[in-house]
């Protein structure tokens, strides 16, 4: 029997001048996180959970968020689920949604000589075998958005 495909891709950004707290503030909030995604793709969220600490790191996923393309769209539904947190170095996420059987997500945020380096490590396997490849570019696509976004906020 076949085993799923798996996909992996990794970013890193350093954010000279910032405190690894300062940053951890920011992006394990749901106002940074929609900031970052901003303005291609909004993630929703219940008012219970508005940061993820609030978020109980079980790896059961507590919520379901809605993914709206342009703010408004619903493209997605993306079942959150954290399996690990530790403010401020990192968070460990493991989700699905209905494009992917299994989403994982690790952030680490480290205080180095140069500033803060914020690194995302995401591995995924998709639903539906032929969507990998695209799912992986679009994806790689988001990320790198993300990562100008933060350093656009932080600059």
């Amino acid at each position: 029997m076949n085993q799923p495909k798996k996909y992996a891709y990794r970013f890193e950004s350093v954010l000279p001048g910032m405190s690894a707290q300062d940053v951890w503030n920011r992006v394990s909030a749901w106002e940074g996180v929609n900031y970052e995604l901003g303005p291609l793709v909004e993630m929703t969220f219940p008012s219970t959970y508005s940061h993820l600490l609030e978020i109980p790191a079980d790896g059961e996923s507590h919520f379901t968020s809605k993914i709206l393309l342009f703010g408004f769209l619903p493209i997605d539904a993306h079942k959150f689920a954290l399996r690990a947190i530790s403010p401020p170095d990192y968070f460990d996420e493991s989700s699905s949604n209905n494009m992917m059987r299994v989403w994982t997500h690790k952030r680490v945020v480290a205080q180095t000589p140069e500033g803060v380096k914020v690194t995302d490590e995401c591995t995924f396997e998709p639903r539906f075998r032929l969507t990998g490849g695209l799912l992986l570019f679009v994806y790689k696509k988001i990320f790198a958005h993300r990562h100008a976004r933060l350093k656009k906020y932080f600059s």
